[in-house]
């Protein structure tokens, strides 16, 4: 997975990196955007590790990358780097500054808060707009306004002029797939995450502006960065009073990944034998061809079945063999749909 992370200067875009990642150093070491991978520990992979006996235990990566500078380029638009960072994401967040300002525990207004998401919105549309505009200037010349391409992106244009991200269009799987040469960023799903003071890190202090974002689809949750930040110089197992004292009943980095997780809507399924013990991450819906391919090419190639066992019973029962024995290890066709939590061996032939 690939996220990215925006935000104006002074909202705590590299903050929030620096939490997300555990690399404490980062805000001062810093000379440019960032980019940092993180492992998504999962305690039912270690424990289907130590089960089976794995060598290696390999937890699902995510990729975090600043996009650094969000003013436009001369003539509209956001900056040729900050595109190229932007390339292949599957998720873009937000980083809104919740604090009235540097060191200041208040919170600010939100109305404030929501003019800064529809400006750095209708920033992400013009961005789109360019391309499109000079794709609908090539195809006039060329006598094709009214080629089906020309009528579908005269839709597009039409949608991000009056600033509404591409995203919310009701398009076909052939449009969709017609439009991803231009990788729109308003067609990326989007998180606002806003950074407040410590004073506002127990509450829920912009339920209006939650409210909101849940209506245009976008995903929201509040995190006090810089003070989770502090506790990273803490053991693991230690910074939990000060949380509490926060009032946070989990670390921001939990939170963001199973915002993630939601708002792309993903399930974890799992691969485990005496060499490895794998997580995996799919779409909600993949069927189990599809989600061999994953592990391997010729796994979907040559797929015969999957035998399947929930992680749960996999734990309960001791392993394969015995979910096998208890009638637990279900054998799947194709067109399985993979579940959260599945522990899966495909066999195959080729």
């Amino acid at each position: 997975m690939k996220i990215g992370l925006a935000g104006y200067s002074g909202s705590g875009v590299t903050t929030l990196l620096s939490l997300i990642s555990e690399d404490l150093d980062l805000v001062e070491k810093r000379t440019g955007p960032e980019v940092r991978s993180m492992k998504l520990r999962d305690p039912r992979l270690d424990r289907l590790a130590e089960m089976f006996g794995s060598k290696k235990t390999t937890p699902v990566h995510m990729d975090l990358v600043e996009l650094g500078d969000l003013r436009p380029e001369e003539g509209g638009g956001l900056r040729t780097g900050t595109l190229k960072r932007a390339a292949g994401l599957d998720a873009l967040v937000v980083v809104l500054r919740g604090f009235d300002a540097p060191m200041s525990p208040g919170c600010r207004p939100a109305d404030e808060l929501s003019e800064e998401l529809a400006t750095l919105v209708v920033e992400f549309c013009l961005t789109d707009l360019i391309p499109v505009e000079g794709r609908l200037t090539r195809l006039s010349k060329e006598g094709k306004l009214a080629s089906p391409e020309a009528v579908l992106l005269e839709r597009v244009k039409a949608q991000l002029e009056e600033g509404r991200p591409t995203r919310r269009m009701e398009l076909s799987k052939e449009e969709v797939k017609s439009l991803s040469g231009y990788q729109f960023l308003t067609q990326i799903p989007l998180m606002g995450v806003v950074n407040v003071g410590e004073e506002c890190a127990a509450s829920s202090p912009y339920p209006e502006f939650e409210a909101k974002c849940a209506s245009e689809g976008i995903a929201f949750f509040s995190t006090c960065a810089k003070a989770e930040q502090e506790l990273l110089d803490l053991p693991e197992d230690e910074r939990v009073p000060f949380l509490e004292e926060l009032g946070l009943k989990s670390p921001s980095s939990e939170r963001f990944v199973s915002r993630i997780f939601d708002l792309l809507q993903l399930v974890n399924f799992f691969t485990v034998n005496e060499r490895e013990a794998r997580g995996w991450v799919v779409p909600e819906g993949t069927r189990a061809i599809k989600a061999a391919g994953k592990v391997h090419d010729d796994m979907e190639r040559g797929f015969i079945r999957a035998e399947v066992v929930s992680c749960e019973e996999c734990f309960e029962l001791g392993g394969f063999a015995q979910a096998r024995e208890a009638g637990k290890l279900n054998v799947e066709g194709k067109d399985y749909i993979v579940r959260e939590g599945d522990v899966i061996q495909v066999r195959f032939n080729v």
